[in-house]
C-alpha cells in the first residue's frame, strides 16, 4: 500500500463499497481520478466483499478504521482507549462486572468480534479482556442505518428499544497475502505491568490457504490500594481457504484471566444516610473490594461461502461466544477467604445465512439471522434465555459510475424462553415473561451517494425504526404505551483536495417518538400489599415505565492528510452532540464536544506518534465528570535484524479523570472510577 493510499484509507475513510467495481470496469471515463482513488480505497483496508453482511453501501460515510499499525502507534492501554479516541464514540467506565459501556450518538453501539455479534451483556465483559496487541483492525461505523449487521432489539431488558446506533467491527490478527511473518514482543510499564506476546502467520497454495496464531501474557500489580491488578493469558488462531468457487474460514479467541475491580473515588459531600450503604466521602476510596477470579472468555466463528458463478454467492456464518467468571464481592473490613464466590455466565449462539446477487450495476442481498442468548447473573438462581429471529434484504443500484441509490428492510421477532422481566399484571399479580413472544420490530432505510467530481462527494441516508412496546412492562396506571418510532437522518460530505488535506463531515438528526423511560419504582400492588417475586417468594420492586419523545443531533468532522514527502501526517477530529434530555439526572449523559488529534512523524529508522483527546465536562448523577485532556506519545527506532525499540508515555497530562458517577443517589453513592494518571513504558519487538 502506498503512503498516499494509506492516508486516504485511514484518515478520510468513506469507502464506495459497491460502486468501485462498476467504476473500474467501465462507464463514464470523464472522471479518471475518481476511478483510480475509488478502486484503491475499496481494495485497500481489507474492504469486505459484496456478499459479506458487513459490506457497506456507498451512502455510508460515517466510518473510521484503525489498522494494526495504527494501534501499535497509538499505544492504547485497552480497547476502550481506542474507542474513546474515535469519532462519535463515547466510553463510560463504570467498573462493576467490568461493565464499560460504548456509546455512539447517545445510544448503545453493537460490537462485532471476528464476525460474531456480541450481545450487550457479553460485550461489557469481553471487551475489557480483548488485547489490543492481537487486533488486526477496528472499524467504527457510526451510521445507525446499516440493517444487515445486527438485530433491531436488545437482550436482557424489556425496555431496550432500538439498541444499535452504530457498530464497532473488530478483527483479530490474521495472515496477510504475501506477508508471512513471525514476531516476538515484550514490554514493561508503570505499576509493574508486564506483557509478552508472539504471533505467526503463514500462507500456502499461492495465498489461497492461510493460518495464523498468537499468544499474549499480561500481568499488572496495579496502583497501590486502588484494587486494579490484572493477570491474563490470551490465545488466538484463525485460518481459511479461498478460491474462485468456494471459501471457508474459522477463528477462535480465548482469554483466561483474573481481574480486580477498581475502587471508585468518593464524591459525596452531604449528610444524608442512604438505606442500602453509606455514601463514600469525596476523595476517599470506596470500601468495596471486588475480584473476578476467574474471568474467562471464548469467541469462536466459522464461515463458508459458495460462489456459484460471478454474480451469485451464498454465505453462512456461525458464531459462539461465552463469558463466565466468579465474583468475590467484599469490603475492606472483610476477609476474602471467608467470602463465597458468585458465578456468572453469558453465552450466545448466532447463525447468519445470506444470498447475494452482484451484477455490474446492481447488488441485491437477502438474509436471515438467529441469535440464542443465555445469562446467569451473579447472585441469581434463575438464568435468562431469549431467542431472536431476523430477516433482511438490501439492494443497491448504480445509476452511473458516480451516482448510486440503496435501500434496506429488516424485521425481527424475539421470544423470552426463561427468566424474563417481572411485571405487575392487572395491578396485582406479578408475572415472569417466560414464553412470551414480542411483536415484530421493523426498520427501513434509504440512501444515496454522488461523486460530484474527483474532489467532492456527498451522501444522504434516512431510516425508520419501529420497536414495539413489550407486554411485560409495568407502566403508570397500567397504561398501554405505543411503539417506539425513530426517524434518523444522516448526511455525508467529503472533500479530497490533495494528499495534504482530506475532509469528511457527517451531521445527523434523530427524532425519537415514545422512547421507554424509567419514571420510578413500585413496591406495593394496587391493594397496598408488598410485591412478591413469584420465583423466590421474596419481596421485590418493579421499575415503572412511561413514554417520552427525544431529539438527538450532532456532527462529526475529520481533517487529515500527509505532507513533507510523506514524513508528516495528521488527523484532527471533532464530535458535537446534543439532546433534549435533562442533563445529569441518570448517569448516562455524554459530553457536548469531544476533540481528538493524531500527529505522526517518520524519518529513516525513526517514527513517532503523538495523540491527544479533549473531552468537555458533563454531569453524571449531578456530579461533573469528563473535563479532561490526555496526551499519549510513542517514539520508536528500528535496528538491524528486525529489532524495534519503542518508548511510550500515556496520559502525560496526568489527569485522573472520570466518565461516570457510580451509584444511584436514591439508594447509594460510591463515587467515580478514576484514571490512574500518567504511565510510562518500553517495548522491544523482533520481527523474523
Amino acid at each position: 500500500m502506498t503512503h498516499r493510499k494509506s492516508a486516504y484509507v485511514l484518515l478520510a475513510a468513506a469507502p464506495l463499497v459497491p460502486c468501485g467495481q462498476a467504476l473500474a470496469e467501465g462507464g463514464d471515463q470523464t472522471l479518471p481520478l475518481v476511478l483510480v482513488e475509488d478502486q484503491e480505497r475499496r481494495e485497500g483496508d481489507d474492504a469486505p466483499p459484496p456478499y459479506s453482511r458487513f459490506a457497506m453501501p456507498a451512502s455510508v460515510e460515517a466510518t473510521q478504521t484503525f489498522t494494526q499499525e495504527d494501534i501499535a502507534a497509538i499505544r492504547p492501554r485497552d480497547v476502550y482507549d481506542l474507542i474513546e479516541g474515535s469519532l462519535g464514540m463515547t466510553i463510560t467506565r463504570q467498573g462493576a462486572r467490568v461493565h464499560n459501556f460504548a456509546y455512539s450518538r447517545g445510544d448503545d453501539v453493537g460490537i462485532i468480534l471476528d464476525g460474531v455479534y456480541l450481545t450487550q451483556t457479553e460485550a461489557r465483559r469481553v471487551l475489557g479482556d480483548l488485547a489490543p496487541e492481537l487486533i488486526q483492525s477496528i472499524r467504527f461505523v457510526r451510521d445507525s442505518t446499516v440493517l444487515t449487521i445486527a438485530p433491531l432489539m436488545g437482550f436482557g431488558s424489556a425496555a431496550a428499544g432500538s439498541p444499535n446506533q452504530g457498530f464497532i467491527l473488530i478483527e483479530t490478527r490474521h495472515a496477510q497475502p504475501g506477508k508471512d511473518t513471525a514476531e516476538l514482543r515484550a514490554s514493561y510499564a508503570s505499576y509493574d505491568t508486564w506483557k509478552a506476546s508472539g504471533f505467526a502467520a503463514q500462507s500456502w497454495l499461492d495465498g489461497h490457504a492461510n493460518l495464523s496464531a498468537g499468544y499474549l501474557h499480561t500481568e499488572s500489580g496495579g496502583k497501590a490500594d486502588w484494587n486494579n491488578g490484572y493477570v491474563g493469558n490470551s490465545v488466538m488462531a484463525n485460518g481459511g481457504y479461498d478460491d474462485s468457487g468456494f471459501s471457508v474460514g474459522a477463528s477462535v479467541y480465548v482469554n483466561r484471566a483474573a481481574r480486580d475491580i477498581q475502587r471508585a473515588m468518593g464524591t459525596y459531600t452531604g449528610k444524608t444516610k442512604y438505606p442500602v450503604s453509606g455514601p463514600t466521602p469525596k476523595g476517599v476510596l470506596d470500601k468495596n473490594v471486588w475480584v473476578y477470579d476467574p474471568m474467562d472468555t471464548t469467541v469462536f466463528s466459522a464461515n463458508a461461502a459458495r460462489h456459484w458463478n460471478a454474480a451469485h454467492t451464498t454465505a453462512l456464518l456461525y458464531g459462539w461466544t461465552e463469558a463466565e467468571g466468579t465474583r468475590y464481592a467484599y469490603t475492606t473490613t472483610q476477609d476474602r477467604a471467608k467470602v463465597t464466590g458468585n458465578e456468572a455466565k453469558d453465552w450466545a449462539q448466532e447463525w447468519n445465512l445470506s444470498h447475494t446477487i452482484a451484477g455490474e450495476r446492481n447488488t441485491f442481498k437477502v438474509g436471515a439471522q438467529s441469535l440464542d442468548w443465555y445469562q446467569l447473573t451473579e447472585g441469581q438462581d434463575t438464568p435468562r434465555r431469549e431467542q431472536l429471529y431476523g430477516y433482511y434484504l438490501t439492494d443497491e443500484y448504480r445509476i452511473s459510475p458516480a451516482w448510486s441509490v440503496d435501500m434496506a428492510l429488516r424485521t425481527d421477532r424475539k421470544q423470552v424462553l426463561k427468566g424474563g422481566d417481572k411485571y405487575l399484571s392487572n395491578g396485582r399479580e406479578v408475572r415472569l415473561s417466560d414464553g412470551d413472544w414480542s411483536d415484530d420490530a421493523t426498520a427501513a432505510s434509504l440512501g444515496t451517494a454522488w461523486q460530484i467530481d474527483p474532489v467532492f462527494r456527498v451522501s444522504a441516508r434516512y431510516s425508520y425504526n419501529r420497536t414495539p412496546t413489550p407486554d411485560v412492562l409495568t407502566t403508570v396506571d397500567d397504561a398501554a404505551l405505543p411503539a417506539e418510532v425513530r426517524s434518523r437522518y444522516e448526511l455525508g460530505l467529503e472533500a479530497r483536495v490533495n494528499p495534504a488535506l482530506a475532509l469528511t463531515l457527517t451531521p445527523f438528526y434523530y427524532d425519537i417518538q415514545d422512547a421507554k423511560v424509567a419514571v420510578g419504582t413500585l413496591t406495593r400492588d394496587s391493594d397496598g400489599h408488598p410485591i412478591i417475586d413469584p420465583s423466590t417468594g421474596q419481596e421485590t420492586s418493579l421499575t415503572i415505565y412511561d413514554a417520552a419523545d427525544r431529539v438527538r443531533k450532532g456532527l462529526e468532522l475529520n481533517l487529515s492528510g500527509r505532507f513533507a514527502d510523506d514524513a508528516f501526517g495528521y488527523e484532527l477530529g471533532w464530535t458535537a452532540f446534543a439532546d433534549d434530555e435533562e442533563d445529569g439526572e441518570n448517569g448516562s449523559e455524554f459530553p457536548d464536544n469531544k476533540y481528538s488529534a493524531r500527529l505522526d512523524w517518520r524519518h529513516g529508522p525513526w517514527n513517532s506518534t503523538l495523540s491527544l483527546l479533549k473531552v468537555d465536562p458533563y454531569l453524571s448523577y449531578g456530579y461533573v465528570v469528563g473535563d479532561f485532556t490526555t496526551v499519549n506519545l510513542s517514539v520508536a527506532r528500528r535496528f538491524d535484524h528486525g529489532i524495534t525499540v519503542t518508548v511510550f508515555g500515556q496520559n502525560l497530562t496526568d489527569e485522573q479523570y472520570g466518565t461516570n458517577n457510580k451509584g444511584y443517589p436514591a439508594t447509594a453513592n460510591w463515587g467515580v472510577l478514576r484514571d490512574v494518571g500518567a504511565t510510562y513504558g518500553v517495548e522491544v519487538a523482533v520481527v523474523f
